[in-house]
């Protein structure tokens, strides 16, 4: 009961009490489908989207913080009507979490933030328990809100304008987020999406760094999907192939279909392939598949979820759809994005570092 009238005390104070000025210019809102869904931003399926406040998702870089008693205020569209089989949890991650800027690596929800909805505004509001900082545990503080756990419903094909308000405790607009979200009429045939499954929870696989010449640190990781939303299993990493693929500089998506473990593009499904970007004159530079102790590529589906996930969040498991990704660096230093395309969908680029000097395990 108490917990209850907490939450109920922050929302009247955040919507109500708005003593100050809305700043005159909006910060850029960017709107995603999260990585985790492939309907999530389409007409009638539930809303799955990531909202980001800090473009810049480098680790290095800080987000946003909050003081204790500050509120974040997401206001949607009426058009997205609450699920009503939903409930709002305060207590919970379940309906959305902030992020830290990458795949699976929330802000700890709990002892730190409460979330309650506004259903006149059709707001969800974070309360801050506490200091959310940019350093500790926190660190690099708040870049993306999450919306998820089927709590909202997509509307009809189109665009609609959101806004996010950071709220001072005394009820002040500190910062205003503007964006616009984007209802897709229907899926794409093909999605890929970077994920961390493989690794810990927190841990990521973009911006990692090495020296020149060697593997990163950690695989990269991908979520494939095909035709109608189904994850796309038993697909690895074959050698570029100029003639046929001019656009794939630095390898073809190939799916096997007949089950031996070759990907033969001349046999199997090329489903899309990478966009290779180095520093001049590099050398040596390479994405392959994990090989298994069968001596034969590791292809997607085949990839096990980190076992530091709970046995009932599938951790230490095949997760479908999974693609693990081993990148080598050429032998010149600078940065490496490689470009993951999958034909007729879309597309996703890491931003690897090859450094001459550096103390750094690529992790986050």
């Amino acid at each position: 009961m108490f917990k209850n009238i907490l939450v109920t005390s922050a929302l009247a104070v955040s919507l109500g009490a708005c003593a100050g000025l809305t700043p005159s210019t909006p910060l850029k809102l960017g709107v995603a489908p999260a990585p985790v869904s492939f309907d999530g931003n389409v007409s009638g399926q539930a809303g799955d989207y990531v909202f980001v406040l800090v473009a810049n998702a480098h680790p290095a870089a800080p987000g946003v913080s909050m003081g204790a008693g500050e509120s974040m205020r997401l206001k949607l569209p009426v058009a997205f009507e609450r699920n009503r089989q939903v409930a709002v949890k305060a207590d919970a991650d379940t309906n959305m979490v902030f992020t830290k800027g990458w795949p699976q690596a929330g802000v700890k929800l709990a002892g730190q933030y409460t979330i309650a909805y506004d259903e006149k505004s059709n707001t969800l509001l974070v309360h801050a328990a506490k200091d959310i900082g940019t350093d500790d545990a926190n660190a690099p503080g708040i870049k993306a809100i999450h919306l998820r756990g089927r709590t909202f419903l997509n509307p009809k094909p189109g665009e609609y304008p959101v806004t996010i308000e950071h709220v001072a405790t005394d009820g002040t607009v500190k910062s205003v987020w503007a964006g616009v979200i984007t209802v897709l009429a229907e899926a794409p045939a093909a999605r890929l999406a970077p994920t961390n499954f493989h690794l810990p929870p927190g841990v990521g696989s973009d911006f990692q760094k090495t020296v020149p010449g060697q593997a990163m640190p950690h695989l990269l990781g991908l979520l494939l999907w095909g035709a109608a939303g189904s994850p796309l299993d038993h697909v690895g990493i074959a050698p570029r192939n100029i003639k046929r693929f001019p656009r794939y500089t630095g390898g073809l998506l190939v799916q096997d279909v007949n089950g031996d473990k070759m990907l033969d593009p001349a046999v199997d499904k090329v489903v899309g392939g990478i966009i290779g970007a180095a520093p001049q004159g590099a050398k040596g530079q390479s994405a392959t598949s994990p090989v298994g102790a069968d001596g034969k590529p590791v292809l997607s589906g085949e990839v096990l979820r980190s076992a530091a996930f709970p046995s009932a969040a599938n951790g230490g498991k095949p997760n479908s759809g999974l693609l693990a990704v081993q990148f080598r660096t050429g032998d010149k230093p600078g940065l490496y994005r490689p470009t993951f395309e999958m034909i007729g969908g879309n597309s996703y680029q890491f931003t690897l570092e090859a450094t001459l000097q550096t103390n750094e395990r690529g992790t986050r």
